[in-house]
């Protein structure tokens, strides 16, 4: 068998995937595969994402920057800043040829990331009902040119927790011993694929990497909250303003000097959308804070109500698994690492030089069998577009505590919670733990710098294009 100079790399991102979810106490899927991935890899329990959405957090793995540095904000949408160098374009000049299989929800925009060689499925095609005989017949034909570096993103976990869509006969999708809930049976269907993939890989010679974007507070719902999510997704969107809609669709095609009038209505549009929206489901939000319930609870029910991004766990703590090439420990980590070291990672096990002035750093010595010293991780909690609910907070976060406060203001909404007594994030103690506060705040300010630079702002994405973004974005949940 051929064996190139370099390795090949298998990059499985798996979209929403929770690091609870996919190793530890808390897991209830039935998946061999990925387990036999951890079992002979090193798998770190805790590795912390950037931010809480999809283009985002990608915008942060692939270049290796913090969220805010590796973003540029083109007319009410976040894509990747094309002024940062990304590793795609690194990997490349290193020899390698990549690939890219994923959802067209990941490829909207201006900013994308692969540019050849990629397959864009729509975000409702899953590993089993389609996509994963379509990788499986790529693979087979052995048409990849090496070293290659192949990108898989699965939307199949945020999908079929939003939606419902036929299962395609599997079986895994209705029988609870795959499963305590909708999302982990979804995941013990994938993992059936992943294994086929994986059959098809030679594994001596392939890096893989198994991670995720962000987490989801969907992965931790019961079937009451399953329910309820449906139930308050049809309050929001069973609706449908025809005279405001029909009056912007109206004039799409119109003279240049009329734009300002388009773009007027267009915004109008979005803002009378989203205070119908935020009328109906406030009441719904009114009747949680009354409830008995956990805090925890109380904030998984608000979330099925209405997504608000915040810098909670939930949406932030992820997997993260190296395993074949290179890999020769066998062990779990639970010491914290972040998202933005996975590329620095991969570059060093593959002896391939690594962009400069990035924000992450090789876990290599972990890998070996090492110890590190901990970096804190910086949480942002920058949406997918201007239209999404966020709290717009910043923080940081280390195995004993995270802390976080409004972005702009150092004395709002101040937040923080020993991770180490209180997994769950359930009790702020700013109030009791001042010096702490103060202690975190300082390293939050010595890591954004004295003052925190913004996202740069572009006008390149016409007003048709950011519709049209955002009008899949609401289809899946990112904004209402």
């Amino acid at each position: 068998m051929h064996v190139s100079l370099k390795p090949n790399i298998l990059f499985l991102l798996i979209d929403g995937l929770r690091a609870d979810k996919c190793h530890g106490d808390k897991k209830t899927s039935v998946t061999p595969h990925i387990d036999s991935l951890i079992q002979n890899g090193v798998y770190f329990n805790q590795a912390i994402c950037a931010a809480p959405v999809t283009f985002t957090s990608l915008s942060s793995l692939f270049t290796g920057l913090h969220a805010s540095e590796a973003i540029i904000l083109n007319n009410r949408i976040f894509t990747i800043n094309q002024k940062r160098k990304n590793y795609v374009e690194h990997l490349k000049e290193n020899g390698y040829t990549t690939y890219a299989f994923l959802p067209v929800s990941a490829y909207m925009g201006p900013g994308q990331i692969f540019k050849e060689n990629v397959y864009k499925y729509p975000y409702t095609d899953t590993l089993f009902n389609g996509n994963g005989k379509l990788i499986i017949e790529k693979l087979k034909k052995n048409s990849l040119k090496e070293p290659w570096f192949y990108y898989m993103h699965f939307y199949d976990l945020y999908e079929t927790t939003n939606f419902e869509i036929d299962g395609a006969g599997s079986k895994e999708l209705s029988d609870k011993k795959y499963g305590d809930n909708k999302y982990e049976r979804v995941l013990s269907a994938m993992d059936v694929w992943i294994g086929k993939i994986l059959d098809n890989v030679d594994l001596n010679n392939t890096l893989v990497v198994l991670t995720a974007d962000h987490a989801t507070q969907r992965g931790d719902y019961d079937t009451n909250l399953e329910e309820y999510a449906s139930y308050c997704q049809n309050i929001r969107t069973s609706w449908e303003p025809n005279s405001i809609s029909k009056s912007v669709a109206s004039v799409k095609k119109i003279p240049e000097f009329l734009q300002p009038i388009k773009r007027f209505m267009s915004k109008s549009y979005s803002m009378r959308r989203r205070s119908i929206v935020k009328d109906r489901i406030q009441p719904e939000i009114e009747k949680i804070e009354n409830e008995d319930l956990t805090p925890y609870y109380k904030r998984l029910k608000k979330s099925a109500a209405i997504i608000i991004f915040e810098t909670f766990d939930d949406r932030f703590r992820i997997p993260l698994c190296f395993s074949g090439y290179g890999i020769k420990s066998k062990h779990i980590i639970s010491d914290q690492v972040r998202s933005i070291d996975i590329f620095p990672t991969i570059m060093d096990i593959v002896n391939s030089s690594d962009i400069r002035n990035t924000r992450g750093r090789s876990l290599l010595p972990y890998l070996a069998g090492d110890k590190m010293n901990e970096v804190p991780a910086l949480m942002e909690s920058i949406p997918s577009s201007t239209l999404a609910y966020t709290m717009n907070y910043v923080g940081i976060r280390t195995s004993e505590y995270k802390y976080f406060r409004d972005r702009n203001k150092t004395t709002k909404n101040i937040h923080l919670y020993d991770l180490v007594k209180d997994p769950l994030e359930e009790r702020n103690l700013a109030d009791e733990l001042p010096d702490v506060v103060q202690k975190m705040e300082n390293e939050l300010t010595e890591m954004r710098g004295k003052k925190f630079s913004d996202y740069e702002k572009s006008n390149e994405l016409s007003d048709d294009e950011a519709q049209n973004i955002e009008k899949e974005l609401r289809k899946l949940g990112y904004i209402n």
